[in-house]
């Protein structure tokens, strides 16, 4: 197929298969189709960035890659900021790296809450194989993951916790320690230097800085998407399709539906958010640590992963870690003094009670409206995190460890440690908190009465017209969800595959049986 510079791009292009996104879900399943010899064209609103553009400066590289400058936020109590990747790859090119598997509890609980059975536990296995082995995925190596990640293990292996080193989609990792900002070397796989640069050698277009508007509609079927390139003049770009593949994410998916008001007869559209919420702890220590460099994310503690809690690395480099502390002036500047001899890291909440939602309110905000309950035994989880996480800092030689908690921002000792496990916690007693992984927008079931999308990905209402992302997730994963977003791609890549050579043979027949009578 034609490659345009933007100014040369037609008006009206024609495809096989159009494609909303070019992150996890995106971008495999158009590297797919496009190798089996299908014309796809892949329309994504970010800028298509490569390794000369990623210049170690983690501010800049927020200004350009990510939504609103890394500025997005859920609404409720607390405020939890919701980094988004708005570039070619999608978030895959600003997170960590990390290809986890869905935990098998996981599985099963789509089978027997959702109806999924046909997800095959032998199938996904498969299909885990062959993008583990297209994305490089191995375990971290010991050497190039950093003090940090090294110290907090080995002092939760001497507590007698279970962990390990994280698998990556890196292939000879530097230790830069800049993964969420764009990888410098093309050593992390993601999206931008694996799948959508596969795709496009087999032929299939990519129309970056490009904002999918709508979706067109023919007969209750996708029939192909309505764009606009972006730029000094934007301009309308018609893309005619066979297929759609909505691939936007767990906010901009159901974001573009609800705005255009479709596939919504179940009312899920939106509803049911995961974000897995996070808190982190900061140790000062003796030693230095010299962060950021190493991976941000290789180590990892799964003692408490049954209960919803996973302990994963998450260092910053300092101009980015300076904004998450909870201090201000002359106790701000003597923190970042130690920076040198700090040590960082993460837990990972697999919500049960809290809740979320993706809504479409133009006079409220241009973009989607996000909120977000944290609430009941989430916060116990949330505050048990933080106090293992003390008490690994501790054990590895902590003189004070800093929270999100409020009340509890410095704690220095095992009475103030008792205090905080003690403590009863409400949502505005935590600051600072992040949140990753958003997922269930879009949620894939048996039942179109609860669900937006058949276990293939294609919508419940709309013929022709898959979803493909994190939205499609129905439960909260406990794990870091893109390895599987990807499978989920990879499978509906084959399903989309024999649903199109069925209609060429049909048609065939067609032709045949015409000519013969």
């Amino acid at each position: 197929m034609k490659r345009y510079l933007q100014k040369e791009w037609p008006r009206e292009m024609e495809a096989d298969i159009a494609v909303i996104g070019s992150g996890a879900g995106g971008a495999v399943v158009a590297k797919e189709l496009a190798e089996l010899g299908y014309s796809v064209v892949i329309i994504e609103e970010g800028r298509y960035f490569t390794r000369h553009d990623f210049n170690l400066n983690p501010l800049e590289s927020a200004l350009k890659m990510y939504r609103q400058a890394g500025q997005t936020f859920t609404y409720g109590t607390p405020l939890f900021l919701l980094p988004l990747g708005c570039t070619v790859g999608g978030t895959t090119t600003i997170n960590s790296g990390t290809c986890l598997r869905m935990p098998r509890h996981v599985l099963k609980r789509w089978h027997v809450v959702h109806g999924l059975t046909d997800i095959d536990e032998t199938e996904l296995d498969l299909i885990y194989k062959a993008v583990e082995e297209f994305l490089f995925v191995k375990r971290a190596d010991p050497a190039t993951a950093g003090l940090n990640a090294q110290i907090f293990l080995e002092s939760a292996q001497k507590l007698g916790l279970s962990g390990g080193w994280l698998p990556r989609n890196a292939k000879d990792c530097e230790g830069f320690g800049v993964c969420a900002f764009g990888c410098p070397s093309d050593a992390k796989q993601s999206m931008n230097v694996s799948y959508i640069p596969a795709a496009l050698a087999a032929g299939a277009t990519l129309l970056s800085e490009c904002r999918a508007e709508k979706i067109l509609i023919h007969n209750g079927c996708a029939a192909g998407v309505m764009a606009i390139a972006l730029g000094p003049e934007p301009r309308e770009i018609k893309i005619n399709a066979r297929i759609v593949v909505l691939a936007a994410g767990a906010i901009y998916s159901p974001y573009l539906l609800l705005k255009q008001k479709i596939c919504n007869s179940s009312g899920q559209v939106g509803r049911n958010l995961h974000i897995h919420p996070c808190v982190s702890t900061i140790a000062e220590l003796d030693c230095r640590l010299d962060n950021p460099k190493g991976i941000p994310q290789s180590s990892y503690v799964d003692e408490f992963a049954a209960d919803g809690i996973m302990l994963e690395g998450g260092t910053m480099p300092p101009s980015i870690h300076s904004l998450n502390l909870p201090f201000s002036g002359k106790f701000h500047r003597a923190h970042m003094n130690r920076y040198p001899y700090t040590g960082i890291f993460g837990g990972m909440i697999s919500e049960v009670a809290s809740t979320g939602r993706v809504l479409y309110k133009p006079r409220l905000t241009k973009g989607p409206l996000v909120t977000y309950s944290f609430r009941g035994v989430d916060i116990e989880k949330a505050k048990f995190a933080v106090l293992v996480m003390a008490r690994i800092w501790f054990a590895a030689g902590a003189k004070k460890v800093i929270t999100p908690i409020y009340n509890f921002y410095e704690i220095s000792s095992e009475r103030q440690l008792l205090q905080l496990e003690r403590a009863r916690l409400k949502p505005s007693d935590f600051d600072a908190l992040s949140a990753y992984h958003p997922m269930g927008t879009c949620r894939i079931g048996a039942d179109p009465k609860y669900s937006v999308v058949k276990s293939s990905g294609e919508t419940w209402d709309v013929e022709r017209l898959y979803i493909l992302d994190g939205s499609i997730i129905p439960t909260s994963f406990g794990v870091n969800p893109q390895l599987t977003i990807m499978a989920l791609a990879m499978r509906a890549a084959a399903i989309i595959d024999e649903r199109l050579q069925g209609e060429a043979q049909r048609k065939s027949n067609n032709v045949v049986g015409r000519s013969r009578t």
